[in-house]
């Protein structure tokens, strides 16, 4: 009996040892240790519609105290003009402002938010529209 009792406390103790290495991201979602995550960013607000890429680690987001680096994929049925209308209109309500944006065949709007810079690309590919956003902190 003493051997059955230890194995079910040591298989249920497995989801707490695997749990501590994962920690949790200020909208609840779970990161890993090293602060690498695909998950969302609070201060980015997205058009519904559109859906994050992350099944290959497309996208990805990394904060260390005021450095934050991200790369996030998304793609949707949302036309172009209207992505980049919700982000002219959203992006300052989180407190970025709009430094440049430039229209041709695709769309560009850098907006600036000390110490950050967010570049947002909008594109058509095929029937798809696809949007990047990178966030940096320059050096």
């Amino acid at each position: 009996m003493p051997k059955v009792r230890l194995l079910r406390v040591s298989l249920a103790a497995l989801p707490l040892m695997f749990g501590a290495c994962l920690g949790s991201d200020r909208d609840g979602s779970t990161e890993q240790a090293s602060g690498l995550s695909p998950v969302q960013l609070a201060d980015i607000p997205v058009p519904d519609g559109m859906k994050l890429r992350d099944s290959l680690n497309e996208s990805h987001s990394y904060e260390v105290g005021t450095f934050r680096v991200a790369d996030l994929h998304y793609f949707g049925n949302v036309p172009l003009a209207d992505v980049a209308s919700y982000l002219r209109e959203r992006m300052p309500q989180h407190g970025w402002r709009l430094v440049t944006e430039a229209v041709a065949h695709e769309s560009e709007l850098v907006f600036d938010r000390r110490p950050h810079r967010a570049t947002c690309r909008i594109w058509n590919d095929g029937s798809v529209t696809r949007l990047h956003v990178g966030v940096r902190t320059p050096e």
